[in-house]
C-alpha cells in the first residue's frame, strides 16, 4: 500500500510499504480521507516527544471498515466510520494517561491507503458529511470540544474568544460555538480571515498585531467568558481587560508566546482560570460527532489534495495562509 512516511533522516516519501494485519479486536480501514494538522510540521522538524522514525505520519481519518480481526462482529465489515486520533487515554475524563499517544507518531497514521484501529476507536460517520468533511474533524474538532464544553463551560449566550481564527481548532471552535448559540468574538493578522470569520457567525473580530487590541476588543464585546486561545500573548495580564469575572482561558497551543506572565493576584480576585487541554477521550469524540450530526455542523475545507500530493498539501499548510482544513482525498 502506500503511505506517506517520515524517514529516520526526517525526508518524507510517498512510498510502499505492507499492508497491515489486524489484530484480535482491531478492524483494517480502507481510508477515503485524511487531514493534515501542524502536528505533523513539527514532527518532521524533531519537535515532538518521544520520536520514533521511520512512522507513517497523520492523525485525521476516515473511511470504510475493510477487513475484520478475530472476535469482531461482521456487521462493522463496509461499515462508513471516522477513527479516533488516539491511543490509551484511559478511564479518566479530567486528563489521559502518561502513556497516551496521538497515531501518525510513533504509532502508523492515516497519510496511507489502509490503517489497523481498534474497533472501539470507530465512529459511524453521519451521512450528511462528505469524506473531506469527515477526515477534517478528528483532532481539531475533539480540541475545540473539550477546551470549550468540558473546561470553558460554554452554554448559549456565553461571549468567547477565538484567537488564531484561521486555524483548524479555531474554526472548529466556530462551527460549535454557534451551534450552542454562544456569541463569538476573534482575532487574526488578517482582516480577510476575521471577514471569513463574520460571515460564519461570528460577531466581530481585531487585529492582535494592533498594540491595544485588548482594549478594542473589550469595546466591541463588553466582556468574554472563554478564550479559546491558540497563542496566549506574553503578558496575560492584558487579558484581563476584556475577561468577565469568573471567565476561562482555555490553552490548547502555544503558537503565540512560549512563554507568558501573569499578576496572580487580579487573577485570583477575579476568579479568572487558565486552562490546558489537548485532545480528548474516546468518549468525548461520541459525544462531539453526536452534538455534530444533530446540529448539522460541517468542518471548514480549505483545500483538498490527494494522497499523491501529500508533500505539496504539507507546503501549503506550512504556509499558514489557509482557513480551514486541507484534506488529502485517497
Amino acid at each position: 500500500m502506500k503511505a506517506l512516511i517520515l524517514n529516520a533522516d526526517k525526508t518524507l516519501k510517498l512510498s510502499e510499504t505492507d499492508k497491515p494485519t489486524p489484530a484480535a479486536g482491531e478492524v483494517i480501514i480502507d481510508i477515503k480521507a485524511s487531514a493534515l494538522n501542524h502536528r505533523e510540521l513539527w514532527i518532521q522538524k524533531g519537535l515532538y516527544p518521544g520520536m520514533t522514525l521511520p512512522c507513517i505520519l497523520g492523525a485525521d481519518g476516515a473511511g470504510i471498515v475493510h477487513e475484520l480481526g478475530n472476535g469482531l462482529d461482521a456487521e462493522w465489515l463496509g461499515r462508513e466510520v471516522i477513527i479516533y486520533p488516539g491511543y490509551d487515554w484511559g478511564e479518566s475524563e479530567q486528563a489521559p494517561n502518561k502513556s497516551f499517544r496521538v497515531m501518525g507518531m510513533p504509532d502508523p497514521g492515516t497519510l496511507s491507503e489502509y490503517i489497523s484501529v481498534p474497533v472501539s476507536h470507530l465512529v459511524t460517520k453521519p451521512a450528511y458529511l462528505s469524506w473531506a468533511e469527515a477526515a477534517a474533524v478528528p483532532v481539531a474538532g475533539l480540541t475545540a470540544w473539550r477546551a470549550l464544553v468540558r473546561h470553558g463551560g460554554i452554554r448559549q449566550c456565553s461571549k468567547v474568544l477565538i484567537t488564531g481564527i484561521g486555524g483548524g481548532v479555531a474554526q472548529a471552535g466556530l462551527g460549535l460555538c454557534k451551534a450552542f448559540g454562544a456569541e463569538i468574538y476573534v482575532t487574526s493578522s488578517s482582516p480577510d480571515k476575521i471577514a471569513k470569520a463574520i460571515a460564519l457567525g461570528a460577531t466581530g473580530g481585531v487585529n492582535y498585531k494592533d498594540s491595544e487590541w485588548h482594549l478594542k476588543l473589550k469595546d466591541l464585546s463588553g466582556g468574554i467568558d472563554i478564550v479559546l486561545d491558540s497563542s496566549p500573548v506574553p503578558v496575560l495580564d492584558n487579558y484581563l481587560k476584556f475577561m468577565n469575572y469568573g471567565g476561562r482561558i482555555v490553552a490548547y497551543g502555544s503558537t503565540g508566546s512560549p512563554k507568558t506572565t501573569i499578576s496572580i493576584s487580579k487573577f485570583f480576585l477575579r476568579h479568572i482560570q487558565f486552562i490546558g487541554t489537548a485532545m480528548g477521550s474516546p468518549r468525548e469524540f461520541m459525544a462531539m460527532i453526536a452534538f455534530m450530526e444533530q446540529h448539522r455542523i460541517r468542518p471548514q475545507i480549505n483545500a483538498e489534495y490527494t494522497l499523491d500530493t501529500a508533500i505539496e498539501a504539507l507546503d501549503a499548510l506550512r504556509t499558514g495562509n489557509q482557513i480551514g482544513k486541507i484534506v488529502l482525498l485517497h
